[in-house]
């Protein structure tokens, strides 16, 4: 049911398939094709603000505002800042490597070297985790582990310190090395690293390594810095409607998803990025960046083959925000899209306007079937059990005290066995369903609200149709004869 969550929450694919090779590719839109593109989706999916902008040949040709940044009609400006999502895991990921070519540290090195309380359940595994695997999600720390934290708002300085804390009873979904499974967790752990070894707040250490160095004077980590224009404010769906939601994460999750920048300072960023500026690009970074590849994870990038195209892209999403980067090393064309909404049926906006910028394949951009299924499925389920457990009572209460030829050991089974069916089906609904799809039910409501609120109904209305069945059938004096299952 949330098989599209985690990616997206966690940091999200760039598109959802390739094209053959042998598709003529379309000629790239002008600016103006592409805010008309962008306006019309917004549109059609109550987008309420977007900020775009396009940078070529080392260049930025291009940032436009568009829409309102919150409720009381403020514009979006190319200055307006936006929550980035996982974009961010880019910035935590440079910091990494300036500190090795600074010789500070070494990327092999394990990352209990650095922090030395850090340690899972199986601490000998865990202690086999390295800086490199922690850039590159191949730790063994399971996506769910990632994101526990997506609720919280603690502010205070040992935050970093509470992220080592957590993990203590994580047990490792794999060896170390072993392969590839995203997670938050990785990178609140190397802002923990960048604040041991760099020995300052990972607010500073991004400020005094990346921001101030590019001017990128409306950017900050999670709480707008003196002189920053104020940022837009993200907005949630409740069944397509949309709601504003002016959440900020907690400390914990600076790392993952924590820095807010306007279109005008993240175009800045990318051209500085693809184009290996010295003032903040070490050589590490610039090879990686120029491989030839066709997929994978490396350094806070995402790799991929579109059309022809090679992609190095990333996507981020936050309660109230979705975002998407991309940049295509054989025509050195990127692109940016920031926008200040997420929910069930955000649609792929921002995928479809990467595709449209920078030549690639066509997207639909309406919402998907599964988000379709996602939300209305939910909803019927939670019907569906308000109305059978309403027939299910009514029908107990209208039978009790009538004669049974039931024994009394048949009689307790009936009482007994579909309510612990009823508690264990809410029981799935609370924690098996998020947890297939690598989330907790807090990070479902924090970035899904309608869905999460759902599926807390409808397990509190399995488990109260069980609880009242049991004492119903349990106090009444005999059972009818014709009494089954409900």
């Amino acid at each position: 049911m949330f098989s599209l969550m985690v990616l997206l929450a966690l940091g999200g694919t760039l598109m959802s398939g390739n094209a053959s090779a042998k598709t003529p590719e379309p000629p790239l839109p002008s600016p103006q094709q592409l805010d008309v593109y962008v306006e019309s989706g917004m549109k059609k999916l109550h987008v309420p603000g977007a900020a775009v902008a396009l940078f070529s040949d080392g260049k930025i040709t291009h940032v436009k505002g568009l829409g309102r940044a919150d409720d009381a009609g403020t514009l979006v400006t190319p200055q307006t800042p936006f929550q980035l999502g996982s974009v961010s895991k880019s910035f935590a990921a440079l910091i990494v490597l300036q500190l090795a070519d600074e010789g500070r540290l070494s990327l092999d090195d394990p990352i209990s070297k650095y922090l030395v309380s850090f340690r899972t359940s199986d601490k000998a595994l865990s202690d086999l985790i390295t800086i490199r695997q922690l850039l590159n999600h191949r730790s063994g720390i399971s996506t769910l582990d990632g994101n526990r934290s997506q609720s919280t708002t603690y502010r205070g300085r040992d935050a970093m310190t509470r992220v080592a804390a957590k993990l203590k009873v994580a047990t490792l979904r794999a060896t170390p090395g072993e392969h590839f499974e995203y997670s938050n967790a990785n990178y609140a752990l190397l802002a923990h690293l960048i604040e041991t070894v760099d020995k300052r707040s990972y607010e500073d250490a991004v400020e005094g390594r990346i921001f101030s160095r590019l001017g990128m004077k409306n950017s900050f980590v999670q709480i707008a810095k003196p002189g920053s224009l104020r940022p837009a404010v993200g907005h949630t769906q409740w069944f397509g409607h949309m709601v504003e939601r002016d959440f900020v994460a907690g400390r914990m999750m600076a790392g993952p998803g924590g820095i807010t920048a306007s279109a005008e300072d993240l175009a800045t960023y990318l051209v500085a990025v693809f184009e290996h500026d010295p003032r903040i690009i070490p050589a590490s970074l610039s090879k990686a960046l120029s491989k030839d590849r066709r997929g994978g994870y490396e350094f806070g990038w995402e790799f991929g083959t579109f059309g022809d195209q090679n992609l190095i892209f990333h996507g981020g999403l936050n309660p109230g925000f979705y975002s998407r980067v991309a940049y295509s090393p054989q025509t050195r064309q990127g692109v940016l899209i920031l926008t200040n909404m997420s929910g069930s049926l955000e649609g792929n906006l921002v995928g479809g306007t990467v595709s449209y910028a920078l030549g690639l394949p066509a997207e639909d951009i309406a919402p998907a079937s599964v988000s379709l299924l996602r939300l209305w499925g939910t909803f019927g389920l939670t019907v569906l059990l308000l109305l059978s457990s309403a027939l299910s009572i009514r029908n107990l209460l209208k039978t009790k005290g009538k004669a049974s030829r039931h024994s009394a050991f048949v009689k307790m089974i009936l009482a007994i066995v579909p309510s612990l069916a009823l508690i264990g089906l809410g029981y799935f609904l609370a924690f098996m369903v998020p947890e297939f799809s690598g989330v907790n039910l807090t990070a479902v409501y924090m970035f899904y609200p309608d869905v999460g609120v759902l599926l807390f109904l409808s397990s509190i209305i399995a488990a109260l149709w069980a609880v009242l069945r049991t004492w119903l059938l349990t106090t009444s004096s005999q059972l009818s004869e014709n009494q089954g299952f409900l």
